[in-house]
């Protein structure tokens, strides 16, 4: 066979040959892959987001526990603590009766969430708190999730109280959207610095209830002067608090262009297998959601002087739901002013670890509901009777 040879007007043309047969054929020239300019092809920076802020915040979202629990939660929001509600809101229930089957349809309310939804999701591997070290549970189960248990349960129960109050023409006004995002920013003095900073609350509750008429002070501003807010002290009240650079400097609230005032939050809490939190630490976020709720309210519509405030308080209420237990809040803004300084202080009233019903695990079906606690419910529907 003749050997291969390059044709004279190839080499005219002035091309590069290789030779096949060298060693190095294949390393003769590498070339680095082009850069494409594409956004796809890059990774985003933090001070691209379109809410970044140079400043860094105190974050509140409901993700980490409370050392310090209830007291903490007060001491943060500069409240003053009152266990249980007035006797005159818990008779409040009474003027709406229960039919003589409601105890049924209560359970049946429960186990909608527990039982009758057909949701089919993977759900965790139970955790045994005795065997904690062995893999007691190597199967997996499919099911309804926590989470959405106790949505069903909130809207039931909700719907519930709201239907029955109708009945006798009462909450004729109210307006709720589920799964929206709230977010409200306060600005507060720096530990470190002589500055304001900003304080931001945000979460996404299950629903907002939000009506045509605010709710009436349960007490008055100035005669709270006197009494002392809890003191965490040597524990810095913002000690659990996270920081961030993304954050709304505006209200974050469904409907917030109309006239309305915000009534009620309500979510669900799920619990860690290995880590659950306190009833202490549970009433503690329940606080601080209610006290973002009072916030977005009272700087929604432009209330920003602390006098204003306390002539015209805003009171918002909160409802917590886990495994089974109902936290019942209700909090009273009477100043934005969260420092030493100002004579107003604000005040929360809160029913903690109010147990509804007995939850079994959540790899098993429940069967029937166990120690179903009327009272309980029937201050759940008094919180939302009183105007």
């Amino acid at each position: 066979m003749q050997p291969f040879s390059i044709p004279p007007a190839v080499k005219e043309a002035g091309f590069k040959i290789y030779d096949p047969k060298d060693p190095k054929f294949f390393s003769t020239e590498i070339q680095e892959l082009p850069v494409v300019p594409h956004p796809a092809h890059r990774i985003p920076q933090l001070h691209e987001h379109p809410l970044y802020k140079s400043v860094e915040c105190s974050l509140f979202d409901g993700t980490v526990a409370f050392t310090d629990g209830i007291d903490q939660a007060c001491s943060l929001s500069k409240a003053v603590k009152r266990i249980g509600f007035p006797e005159a809101v818990l008779n409040l229930a009474s003027e709406i009766p229960l039919s003589e089957g409601f105890e049924d349809h209560l359970n049946d309310c429960i186990m909608h969430g527990e039982r009758y939804d057909p949701t089919l999701e993977k759900l965790p591997r139970l955790f045994d708190p005795v065997i904690f070290w062995t893999n007691y549970f190597p199967y997996r189960v499919h099911g309804t999730p926590l989470l959405t248990r106790g949505k069903i349960i909130l809207d039931n129960l909700f719907r519930t109280a709201h239907l029955m109050a109708l009945q006798h023409s009462q909450l004729l006004n109210l307006r709720y959207d589920r799964d929206e995002p709230l977010s409200a920013m306060l600005r507060v003095d720096s530990i470190m610095k002589n500055e304001k900073i900003p304080f931001v609350l945000r979460s996404e509750p299950h629903i907002i209830v939000q009506s045509s008429e605010p709710i009436r002070p349960w007490t008055k501003a100035i005669g709270l002067s006197n009494i002392r807010v809890p003191n965490t002290a040597p524990i810095n009240p913002r000690i659990d608090l996270t920081s961030d650079h993304i954050y709304n400097d505006s209200v974050v609230l469904p409907r917030a262009k109309e006239d309305l005032f915000v009534d009620m939050v309500m979510w669900c809490h799920e619990q860690d297998q290995k880590y659950p939190w306190t009833i202490e630490q549970l009433g503690a976020k329940a606080i601080m959601m209610c006290f973002a709720a009072a916030i977005a309210q009272a700087t929604r519509h432009g209330q920003s002087k602390f006098e204003n405030l306390a002539d015209q308080p805003v009171v918002t209420r909160a409802v917590q739901l886990v495994n089974g237990r109902l936290d019942l809040v209700v909090f009273q803004l009477n100043t934005l002013d969260l420092g030493a300084n100002s004579q107003y202080k604000n005040i929360v009233w809160i029913e903690p670890g109010l147990q509804l019903y007995k939850p079994g695990k959540f790899t098993e079906n429940l069967d029937a509901i166990k120690d179903l606690n009327m009272d309980t419910f029937r201050k759940f529907m008094a919180l939302l009777l009183v105007r």
